[in-house]
């Protein structure tokens, strides 16, 4: 959304273009066709869930992707199926997602609200209700739903889009059993995670199903009473696919090793650097975000003791 920084995104020109495989993803049909031009004011998902204003550099249309450039100027290589146009004029009669104009009274053209995209109410994920107003006076399209909703920290939890949005994530945008994973079932080739269906990166701040085994963004959460950590997979989660409603998620306990392991690779992502001073960096940040880090029967320690046993930690767990 405008006016968000992408925090992780590293300060960067030269795009990084690997090869990867499409998803099976109900996407636009225009975006399959190449209907991105340079110069095209965009907003593009990131691997962090969120989306970011950018302007279309150059169009690839072997490997399906666009060089953006971000509103920090930074450039990247993001595949079709995570850049969202705006809707083009004289389209509006057209769904956004097979381009055809034919409807049936059972399968009507409705537009959105927000970004007057139009979909037949079969072609949108979830499918639209018969009862919706065809104008789409107050009907909003899932990206749309997903552009308002999705936070850093978490997704909103209270509202009418926090209500559309837990409908809209009892599906996926996408065929999950099509997915290619690697063997340890942490990146697929088709670079299609979350939700939202965008891209993801398994360490930088996503959780995994226990049930499916699909990983999903931070942002596009809505059960976590804290902000994740990068790294952090000290959690039991099942997703709304899974359960057919809200989220699960429970917090693993951690012991001094795992919370010295965590902080110092929140602090080696954040800081882009390997080494930390004990008492500065480490001690510190640990003290500032107690609270946050959710350490279970570790949270009465005094704040005296922390020292002697994050020391220990360290100096006792050099393998680790």
């Amino acid at each position: 959304m405008e006016g968000r920084e992408p925090s992780t995104r590293p300060s960067r020109t030269t795009p990084a273009s690997p090869r990867v495989t499409p998803a099976l993803v109900k996407r636009p049909r225009f975006q399959t066709l190449a209907r991105f031009w340079e110069g095209q004011d965009v907003l593009a998902r990131w691997t962090d869930g969120l989306l970011y204003l950018g302007i279309i550099k150059k169009v690839d249309s072997a490997q399906e992707t666009c060089l953006v450039r971000f509103e920090d100027n930074s450039q990247f290589s993001v595949l079709w199926k995570d850049i969202f146009p705006p809707a083009v004029p004289g389209k509006e009669q057209l769904c956004c997602v097979c381009n055809s104009q034919a409807c049936t009274p059972d399968n009507k053209l409705v537009h959105c609200g927000k970004c007057k995209h139009a979909y037949h109410q079969e072609c949108h994920v979830p499918s639209v209700p018969c009862d919706t107003d065809s104008s789409g006076s107050s009907w909003m399209c899932r990206q749309c739903v997903f552009a308002v909703a999705t936070k850093r920290g978490g997704a909103l939890k209270k509202g009418p889009f926090a209500r559309s949005m837990l409908q809209m994530k009892l599906s996926l945008p996408y065929q999950l059993k099509s997915l290619e994973w690697d063997p340890l079932h942490l990146t697929n080739k088709q670079q299609c995670y979350c939700y939202c269906g965008g891209p993801g990166e398994w360490n930088m701040k996503m959780l995994q199903c226990c049930r499916c085994l699909q990983w999903f963004h931070e942002a596009c959460t809505q059960c976590l009473s804290k902000p994740l950590l990068y790294g952090d997979r000290f959690y039991v989660f099942e997703c709304s696919v899974c359960t057919r409603g809200p989220e699960n998620a429970w917090r693993l306990p951690l012991g001094w090793v795992d919370v010295s392991h965590l902080v110092l690779y929140h602090l080696s992502i954040c800081c882009k650097k390997k080494y930390f001073d004990f008492e500065r960096e480490i001690l510190s940040f640990v003290n500032e975000n107690w609270e946050s880090l959710l350490l279970g029967e570790l949270t009465d320690t005094p704040r005296t003791d922390r020292y002697s046993h994050l020391l220990h930690a360290l100096t006792a767990e050099k393998d680790r």
